[in-house]
């Protein structure tokens, strides 16, 4: 193509083609070397969104209406490529140049013209609508949708995606409502034997409209045996997969009772071994009879919940007596549901064993409950962690078969950045050790420098905030020291027990904080000391350091607002 007219037709300039002499014919030979684009596809492609213009168009389409129909190599006709840029405006004058333009475009079929190239494909065997869903442009797909043929089928590329798929995958709620009121025929086909809802249910959007035109695809599986249900319980988030998959269990309860191929598991299996404790609740209590179900290895839900829930979620499943009834049932190799948990959660377990567990209840090795919390079990943290890297024959776990609560949690954070918390710690209650301790000879208001009985004691050795200034500073330098022999303590080799080692840590922390609020009310008791006869710089200065307490309430505050979100 000549570079002036290559030009010409990106900046929507006719004259340059007014000049040539046989314009029908030579404007289908105007193309690009490569992708051999006609100067119709050039001028869509340059435009800017927000600055379209149809005026070039229309005079080209007048002077050689064939172009409406000419693909490039890659087979987009113009309608193609106006779907992809996302130009309503050009989708919408090339449907109408399509109708008025009957006579002139050869069309067999003898349906409407307009839906014909609204039919048109490409190399990737595309409509015009999949690649408008692809863009994400609400109106483009609107406009396709409306004035297509309301009974063509809209089938799959060469991908296997039809455009309801590709919208329900993309979490588009508007595409995927305006595809199913539009087209009453629409496929709803995607790779691997997935269905539009399969998509859904991973994105938690769409569903309910969904199951209101094709409530059969509750029990279409894809080539790993998953259901629409397995996929809300195995994505599904604690906000949105409660509704996710109370929605699919009210269409059809059934669904419930499917395993998967590769291990038999069930959508509640699938709830548990990812964490999903409002999707567990939601199964078992729109169908009770599940619960005891079991994969290919024997684990049943409380076996998974062991593994991904934390130990106040652990207690509150068990509550239920449905699931309390699972404790003592023993999988292939003879380990009840809290074998696995002490494996995975060892001490921490302990007052859950004592409330709904047997300690003594042992495996097909003879090695109790017990024994774990004590010595570990290799062969079954082992197992575990191959679980929770396992993706599957067909990556259908990309996640893991379970998730691993205590990798997630603990193997995270690296050795390296434990040291420095460790570190940091120390600091903290070493500087208040020495703070506390030089401060303990530094008597506020001085020594008794007057010969006599009682020279050398502090001046304000009567004072009652001075008083409370010795016992707290006295406070803050045990609890701190405490701290410091802890982190000692627990620096020797061999004191690597998780449960000890974590609970030390907890304490440590926990009599810092204490030494750094005791700290403060000695700095505020010494003060006002001092400061009594300034009554209002006293106050003044108490209610400052008073602050202190304000913030760490304001963040305690948050922390534990955040943990019970995660509950």
């Amino acid at each position: 193509m000549d570079p002036k007219l290559f030009d010409a037709a990106a900046e929507g300039n006719i004259e340059p083609f007014k000049e040539l002499r046989a314009p029908h014919v030579e404007l289908q030979q105007i193309v690009t070397q490569i992708l051999k684009d006609t100067i119709l596809h050039i001028n869509i492609k340059s435009q800017k969104k927000g600055m379209v213009s149809t005026e070039f168009m229309t005079q080209i389409l007048e002077m050689c209406p064939s172009l409406l129909l000419q693909v490039n190599a890659e087979g987009d006709a113009p309608l193609h490529v106006a779907a992809k840029c996302g130009h309503s405006t050009i989708v919408q004058l090339l449907i109408q140049r399509a109708k008025t333009e009957e006579e002139e475009i050869d069309l067999e079929s003898g349906l409407k013209p307009e839906w014909e190239i609204l039919k048109m494909t490409n190399n990737e065997n595309n409509t015009a609508l999949h690649e408008a869903v692809r863009q994400g442009s609400d109106d483009v797909v609107k406009i396709l949708t409306e004035k297509g043929d309301p009974d063509f089928h809209h089938s799959a590329n060469n991908l296997g995606e039809t455009p309801l798929y590709l919208a329900a995958a993309r979490g588009y709620d508007r595409m995927v409502i305006q595809i199913l009121e539009s087209c009453t025929t629409a496929a709803h086909e995607g790779p691997n034997g997935k269905t539009a809802l399969h998509e859904a249910a991973i994105m938690c959007a769409s569903v309910e409209k969904i199951l209101e035109k094709k409530k059969s695809l509750t029990k279409v599986t894809d080539q790993h045996g998953w259901t629409p249900l397995h996929y809300a319980a195995y994505y599904g988030t604690p906000d949105a997969d409660t509704d996710t998959v109370g929605l699919l269990l009210k269409c059809d309860r059934s669904t419930a009772y499917i395993g998967d191929k590769d291990r038999r598991m069930t959508p509640l299996h699938m709830a548990a071994s990812q964490g999903n404790l409002e999707a567990i609740n939601s199964i078992i209590s729109n169908c009770p009879e599940c619960y005891e179900l079991e994969d290919d290895r024997g684990w049943n839900v409380l076996h998974f919940a062991m593994l991904s829930l934390d130990e106040v979620r652990l207690e509150r499943l068990l509550k239920s007596s449905l699931i309390r009834s699972l404790k003592n049932k023993k999988d292939a190799k003879g380990n009840t549901p809290f074998h696995i948990g002490a494996a995975v959660h060892r001490g921490g377990l302990c007052f859950l064993v004592n409330e709904f567990g047997d300690w003594k209840a042992v495996n097909n090795e003879n090695v109790s409950v017990l024994d774990i919390i004590k010595y570990g079990y290799s062969e079954l943290e082992k197992e575990i962690q191959e679980l929770s890297k396992d993706v599957g024959k067909g990556n259908q776990y990309p996640n893991g078969v379970i998730r691993n609560r205590k990798e997630t949690k603990i193997e995270d954070e690296s050795a390296e950045d434990e040291k420095e918390t460790r570190a940091s710690h120390l600091v903290v209650a070493t500087l208040i050790a020495t703070v506390t301790f030089a401060a303990a000879f530094t008597f506020p208001g001085g020594y008794n420098s007057e010969k006599g009985p009682n020279q050398g004691t502090a001046i304000l050795g009567g004072n009652s905030a001075f008083q409370a200034f010795i016992i707290t500073d006295t406070i803050a330098m045990t609890l701190s020291l405490s701290a410091v022999f802890i982190h000692l303590f627990l620096s020797f080799k061999g004191i690597h027990k998780e449960f000890m080692f974590n609970s030390l840590l907890v304490i440590a922390l926990y009599l810092t904080m204490f030494a750094m609020g005791t700290m403060v009310i000695a700095f505020i008791t010494g003060t006002y000391a001092v400061l009594a006869p300034s009554l209002g710089l006293a106050i003044t200065t108490c209610f400052i350091g008073l602050i202190f307490f304000l913030l760490v309430f304001f963040v305690l505050r948050i922390i534990f607002k955040s943990e019970k979100d995660d509950i």
